[in-house]
């Protein structure tokens, strides 16, 4: 019995720190990578409803699909910010199909990440087909933690849901 305890032991020790090694995951300190260092914020719960702004720009960055948070990087007048929109893993049947130099208008918790780069962390933005993609509540709630359902606005503003093809937010 003591050398099942022992393997047992043994091997929890061995996943935690293989655990230990892996890098940080997109829901804290996102933004590492190999120009070194990270943002700092939290994607969950660095939202602060008491720093939301609205603003309008052009996309300096289009967004890849393959990065994890997505994001976008937007000017909007001499400011630039870091749109981050959610992770890979949610909006992996979305059309992503922003183009340097569209103009969008997003919503979102403004901050100042640890890299001294200015993020906001999007509750809808605007889309080149008219739209928007909502990916938090007002309260500031990600659609990926469950409890809530995304849509994108049509232009009456009602929400519309899926029957595109194109992903959870029917864009």
């Amino acid at each position: 019995m003591n050398r099942f305890r022992l393997f047992f032991f043994l091997t929890a020790v061995a996943i935690v720190v293989v655990m230990l090694q892996r890098p940080a995951e997109a829901f804290w300190g996102f933004g590492s990578g190999g120009e070194g260092g990270t943002s700092g914020l939290d994607l969950v719960q660095g939202y602060d409803r008491n720093t939301v702004v609205t603003t309008t720009g052009h996309v300096a960055v289009a967004p890849d699909a393959s990065a994890d948070p997505v994001t976008i990087e937007l000017v909007a007048g001499s400011e630039r910010f870091v749109v981050v929109l959610g992770p890979r893993w949610y909006l992996q049947d979305d059309r992503l199909d922003w183009k340097a130099g569209d103009a969008v208008t997003v919503r979102g918790s403004k901050a100042q990440g640890k890299d001294g780069r200015s993020y906001l962390l999007a509750q809808w933005i605007s889309s080149p087909a008219g739209g928007q993609m909502v990916l938090r509540n007002e309260a500031g709630r990600p659609a990926w933690a469950g409890g809530f359902r995304g849509g994108q606005q049509g232009a009456a503003g009602q929400a519309q849901r899926g029957g595109t093809g194109s992903g959870r937010r029917g864009r």
